[in-house]
């Protein structure tokens, strides 16, 4: 029987969502914190010599003055155009040495080291996620801590992005395969697996094996149990043990320096009341002004600046412009969706945490009118002034609790249900967690043993066995 392979060319036809270049711009501003879109600002102006100078401002020009003034010279432009190139670099960049070496210096200094979630954020773009599940990935990996551990609630994810836990591991997974290998995972062992894919054989099967099955026997020395289970000698076993320790327990810690600075806080949101209703306001001070310097204006203003340049100050006006257009939206984003949480949680604003309701992204991105992922994008890493404290937009969003008559309650509501029964117990007979479900059932919540054993365990409440006097 004789088999035929065939190579050749075939046309198909298929739809593929690309996004603008301003619109990816856009989407990478509103994700970034104040503090990072302000280093991203002074980025962006280290490479545009059209940003007016950031230490010896002069006057700025709106782009209705540019255009203005651009159409004022239409008229001489009937002029014959140099014909040489030689102006190019003398015209557009002919600041002078000290002011070249001021303006690097500034932007040096300013540097910042990256962190873990920069880092990983970076590498979403080659993970083949679809942008839901980029949106997802962007969300779990605020949820990790220093060393790279996820340490998320999946319940309250769910909750809170409307996702399944299917998707959320998955994706969890896809966060493990980036570089630091390992990060994204909830436990020692599955972070250790996660680094074995690096290793050559046959040292990976044997050291997948160790870390899946004898890691307790590692940790207490019992060798001799390893090399009878895994069938290899003792010399063997020795390499593979070098090779487990040489995986990183801790992917994360490389992006800690070693020693950090205090953090402050930067809220961007206030919370303000005005005539009887709580404001969502906007801080942008902090930001650097973005104005075109008048000198390049001028340049081109004049007849005599050759076609070449007047390009390339096109193009880079432009560039600054698209930049501007993208901070007003970010801003006129952060606004609405502040204020719709705002509206939804007003309890929050008379009675605290206490008070906070159930609610969901894609309730907020109903009333903002936008797509979910992007109430995620926003609420990421951005805080509010509250009258009870600084909080972080993310934590408006509370896993809810099913009522029986299809509305939800808070986990804080239960929380606090839960907190006042076991009050109210008989210490020679404590309540089992199974009976605080069915009392808490009996009351219209509907929540599985397992869901007050966990809050029980959040709320520092021992079992009943240790509860029993």
């Amino acid at each position: 029987m004789e088999t035929s392979f065939r190579q050749g060319q075939r046309q198909s036809q298929g739809q593929r969502q690309i996004l603008a270049p301003q619109v990816r711009q856009g989407l990478k501003l509103l994700e970034m914190d104040i503090g990072d879109l302000r280093t991203e600002l002074y980025r962006e102006m280290s490479q545009n010599p059209l940003f007016e100078d950031v230490e010896h401002p002069i006057d700025s020009h709106t782009t209705g003055e540019i255009e203005r003034e651009s159409r004022e010279s239409a008229q001489s432009e009937d002029a014959d155009w140099p014909d040489d190139e030689e102006g190019v670099d003398q015209q557009v960049f002919s600041a002078t040495a000290d002011d070249i070496e001021r303006r690097q210096h500034f932007f040096d200094s300013r540097t910042q080291p990256e962190t873990l979630e920069e880092h990983l954020r970076k590498q979403l773009g080659m993970a083949g996620l679809d942008d839901e599940k980029r949106a997802l990935a962007e969300t779990l990996i605020g949820y990790l801590d220093a060393d790279g551990r996820f340490i998320g609630s999946l319940a309250d994810i769910q909750m809170v992005t409307g996702e399944n836990e299917k998707s959320i591991r998955e994706v969890l997974g896809v966060i493990s395969t980036l570089d630091p290998p390992g990060c994204g995972t909830v436990s020692l062992k599955e972070c250790l697996l996660a680094q074995t894919d690096s290793l050559e054989e046959p040292f990976r099967g044997e050291v997948r094996e160790i870390i899946q099955n004898h890691l307790e026997d590692v940790a207490k020395g019992n060798l001799t149990a390893i090399e009878k289970a895994v069938g290899i000698s003792g010399e063997r076993l020795e390499e593979d043990l070098a090779t487990l320790r040489s995986l990183e327990p801790r992917p994360g810690r490389a992006f800690c320096p070693v020693t950090e600075s205090p953090s402050y806080i930067n809220p961007e949101v206030h919370a303000v009341r005005e005539n009887g209703k709580w404001v969502a306001k906007v801080d942008e001070k902090d930001l650097p002004d973005i104005k075109i310097s008048k000198r390049y204006v001028d340049m081109l203003a004049n007849p005599s600046t050759s076609p070449e340049v007047r390009a390339y100050i096109k193009e880079k006006i432009a560039a600054i412009e698209a930049i501007r257009e993208a901070i007003s939206r970010r801003y006129d984003t952060i606004r609405s969706i502040s204020q719709a949480i705002f509206d939804a949680q007003e309890g929050f604003f008379t009675n605290g945490p206490k008070a906070l309701r159930a609610l969901t992204m894609r309730e907020i991105a109903e009333k903002a009118g936008v797509h979910h992922t992007t109430v995620s994008r926003t609420v990421n890493g951005k805080y509010a002034s509250t009258p009870f404290g600084t909080v972080e937009l993310r934590s408006f969003f509370v896993a809810g609790v099913a009522l029986d008559d299809g509305g939800t309650a808070s986990k804080n509501t239960v929380m606090d249900r839960l907190k006042a029964i076991i009050a109210s117990e008989d210490a020679s007979k404590p309540l089992s967690d199974e009976k605080i479900a069915a009392l808490l059932s009996a009351e219209g919540f509907k929540v599985a043993r397992r869901t007050v054993a966990k809050y029980r365990t959040i709320l520092s409440i021992p079992g009943a066995a240790e509860r029993r006097s």
